[in-house]
């Protein structure tokens, strides 16, 4: 298979659970790859990807930083002069690491998370000091086994509330905290230059992921819902973001400039909002089941596609200093299942809402993430305003579930072509 010009070969190993964990990943990129073998600028995400997920580079990696999830400010990390590793789960191969740890009906990220830390394969967290967002019941347990495994852990509060009050203050005291952290384990202090340096980095990367988003808008059906979110998710996995961004301005250029005659089929296929538990590589089984049927991802919804946008409401004007800016921002836009009411959740749904071309929502539930769920009544009943259904689709990383989804999802398409229909029909 070649990636960005490079041949990509995998070993096979004698460890079955290392086979299994590189096959995942090269699966999902060897379809992501036959999709975009057109597009050559794509090429580089889906190469830094396979990087990223490579058993041999787990092996001789030694972050300085690792994130668990996508819940902390990375301009932090950056500002302290690391580089953030993020590990967000997605991985089924890394869930079977870690069975021995944590109860069976533990979620599905949490297990991923976990079975990336640790196992007997690859040891990244030995020299990391690893931020655990507390985000729900799990990640406070993660936080437990990993500082009882003799890891260096740091912890982060996200006060739940966002109308209490006192929940500037409590965020503002948990990054200050974790900015003192950062500073000790570098030996870097958080100076304004250097914040304002993370900013600035951090801001361009967003910029061309909204012009990224956009840009596919234009070009409708020109690249499937499932490629569009590999380039974003690759965001994650770069160790030279302002490469990264380079890259991703190259492929917007060639995007705009692609004169493909996309068929009228492709572009009438229902579009639906991907939303709910964020959907991460390797285990991309809903998107391809999505796109297999007939559908298409107009849109998604979760906590790391809404980081995109956490930069745009920022006033180059406003009078607060650099690290309220950051943390503030953060804050204000971060729609995590860590809100007892996810009122940015909601207010990104309706904004989706407003900007039209959605005949359906796709509502992702991972096993576990309850926290999900307590959202849904709300979401159905405001897509309902606009006689647009949602679809509750509860799995795991699991791939024996696929047909059984299949048959529901199919059943979904069909209420939304013939809604689609009803209103082509009324409009004439």
């Amino acid at each position: 298979m070649t990636l960005g010009g490079k041949t990509m070969t995998v070993n096979q190993p004698q460890n079955k659970p290392v086979s299994s964990y590189e096959s995942e990943y090269m699966d999902t990129l060897r379809t992501l790859f036959n999709e975009s073998s057109q597009i050559e600028a794509i090429r580089y995400f889906l190469n830094t990807t396979y990087l990223y997920f490579k058993a041999d580079n787990m092996k001789k990696r030694q972050p300085q930083v690792i994130v668990l999830g996508s819940s902390i400010p990375e301009e932090l990390i950056y500002a302290a002069g690391a580089k953030p590793f993020w590990i967000l789960g997605g991985s089924l191969g890394t869930v079977a690491w870690s069975d021995d740890l944590v109860p069976r009906d533990t979620d599905p990220v949490s297990r991923s998370m976990l079975g990336f830390l640790l196992n007997d394969h690859f040891d990244l967290g030995a020299a990391a000091l690893i931020i655990v967002p507390i985000t729900c019941d799990s990640s406070r347990k993660m936080a437990y086994l990993l500082r009882a495994a003799g890891k260096k852990v740091v912890t982060v509060d996200i006060p739940p509330d966002k109308s209490d009050p006192l929940a500037g203050l409590k965020w503002r005291g948990q990054m200050e905290q974790l900015a003192e952290k950062l500073a000790d384990h570098t030996g870097r202090r958080l100076s304004k230059k250097n914040l304002v340096q993370a900013t600035q980095l951090v801001e361009t990367a967003r910029k061309l992921m909204r012009d990224f988003i956009q840009v596919c808008r234009q070009k409708d059906g020109l690249i499937s819902g499932a490629l569009r979110m590999a380039v974003l998710n690759s965001y994650y996995y770069t160790t030279d973001l302002k490469g990264w961004c380079g890259h991703l301005r190259k492929l917007n250029l060639e995007l705009l400039a692609n004169r493909q005659v996309i068929s009228e089929k492709e572009k009438n296929k229902p579009k639906v909002l991907l939303m709910g538990s964020p959907v991460y590589l390797p285990n991309y089984k809903i998107p391809f089941l999505i796109g297999d049927i007939g559908l298409q991802i107009g849109a998604v919804l979760d906590s790391s596609t809404q980081k995109a946008y956490a930069s745009s409401g920022r006033r180059k004007t406003s009078k607060k200093d650099t690290f309220t800016a950051i943390i503030e921002t953060h804050y204000r836009y971060d729609c995590s299942a860590a809100y007892a009411q996810n009122e940015m959740l909601f207010q990104s749904a309706r904004w989706h809402l407003e900007q039209g071309g959605i005949d359906g929502v796709v509502f992702h539930v991972l096993k576990g993430q309850i926290e999900y769920d307590f959202e849904l009544e709300r979401f159905e009943q405001l897509f309902g305003t606009a006689n647009i259904p949602v679809f509750r689709l509860e799995t795991d990383y699991q791939y024996q579930d696929v047909e059984q989804l299949r048959i529901r999802m199919e059943a979904f398409m069909e209420m939304l072509a013939h809604n689609r229909y009803c209103e082509e029909k009324r409009a004439v």
